[in-house]
């Protein structure tokens, strides 16, 4: 074998804890990032959100968010965390700028063709790139738009990399939610089996088949032991609590623009968050804005009169067949789940809704 130092060559390296990942700011523009349950209303809230005047359309990058669940368990540090989060940033905003990297399948929900403002893309494709598309990203002084999937209880790496340049919006959802419950039920069962699980997984042991979600961090056969259902209220308990703690302690310390926007409310009095939100972005709704939330049915009537949508109703949304109240839906999600989990756990559904209907004054 070739030896490195017979041939002069050594590597004379610092002590390991002086060495810092670490990435320059090289754009000043906002971010919003839109979190919320699976199942909870984020295509809605990110779409009209997009509709907002040089926000770009909503993009969902695995990446990040697994980059956060790995730093939840402690198998990279924070430095390093926030040092990719803002280059993956920094790349995707430079991308977007010329239309490189952007999804034009006619299908899916992330599509340019459900933008509010599709022509945009369709012009990069002919604009140049290097030096040209960094100056469109600031004299256009465009505003990167992420989606992400119940992130807010290990989001803290995203708030390190972004600072004041943040608007980090929480859409939440009251845990009885019929079809959030059912919904969760069917992830639980994808997870670790299915290539389009999405998120990163805890290995048991020796045992390949004891993979359980990150989210289940220190109650791992708790989990196992659970019938989906069980998981689902299980999982919503643990994002509903650790996101209200880790979000009431960021208000503190983060200079991020932090919005919490409670389903229940947006979807019936829609105009005072989008203009929160606008505000913190520092756009204006506008016409276009108007018409995304005429497509995606808001205001409405009750929570489940939204607009017909193929893609939901494979997942288990129905229309409703009357007009109802939050409490009735609240209702009838918790006789869905009184069928199959424990009363223990019904105590905790209970206990996490009220919770969640005290925080946010649901009526």
């Amino acid at each position: 074998m070739i030896s490195w130092k017979k041939l002069g060559w050594q590597m004379n390296l610092p002590n390991p804890s002086v060495i810092v990942p670490n990435r320059p700011d090289f754009f000043k523009n906002k971010v919003v990032f839109v979190d919320g349950l699976i199942g909870g209303g984020k295509g809605l809230m990110s779409s009209v959100v997009g509709a907002l005047p040089r926000v770009e359309m909503w993009v969902s990058r695995q990446a990040i968010e697994n980059v956060c669940g790995v730093h939840h368990l402690e198998h990279i540090s924070m430095e390093g965390a926030v040092s990719l989060i803002k280059n993956w940033a920094d790349q995707e905003i430079y991308n977007s700028s010329m239309s490189r990297d952007v999804n034009f399948r006619f299908k899916d929900m992330s599509s340019v063709f459900r933008d509010a403002r599709p022509w945009r893309y369709f012009l990069r494709l002919f604009q140049g790139d290097g030096k040209e598309a960094i100056q469109r990203v600031f004299s256009q002084n465009l505003i990167l738009n992420y989606m992400t999937h119940v992130n807010t209880p290990y989001a803290e790496p995203i708030f390190k990399a972004f600072g004041d340049r943040l608007v980090y919006v929480r859409l939440t959802r009251c845990p009885k939610s019929e079809y959030m419950l059912n919904h969760l039920a069917r992830w639980s069962q994808r997870w670790g089996e299915d290539v389009d699980g999405m998120i990163m997984h805890l290995k048991i042991g020796d045992n390949l088949k004891a993979r359980v979600p990150f989210y289940a961090l220190g109650w791992e056969e708790e989990y196992r032991k659970s019938s989906p259902m069980e998981r689902a209220v299980l999982m919503l308990r643990e994002w509903q609590q650790r996101g209200n703690d880790v979000l009431d302690r960021l208000k503190k310390v983060s200079q991020a623009t932090i919005i919490e926007v409670p389903f229940e409310k947006f979807v019936m009095e829609p105009d005072t968050y989008i203009e929160n939100i606008a505000n913190a972005l520092d756009t204006k709704v506008d016409r276009l804005t108007r018409r995304m939330m005429k497509k995606q049915g808001v205001p409405r009537a009750s929570l489940a009169d939204a607009p017909r949508n193929q893609t939901y109703i494979n997942l288990g949304w129905k229309a409703p067949d009357s007009k109802k109240t939050a409490f009735q839906e609240f209702e009838e999600g918790r006789e869905v789940a009184k069928k199959t989990v424990s009363s223990h756990l019904m105590y905790v559904l209970d206990k996490i809704s009220d919770d969640y209907i005290q925080r946010y004054d649901i009526k």
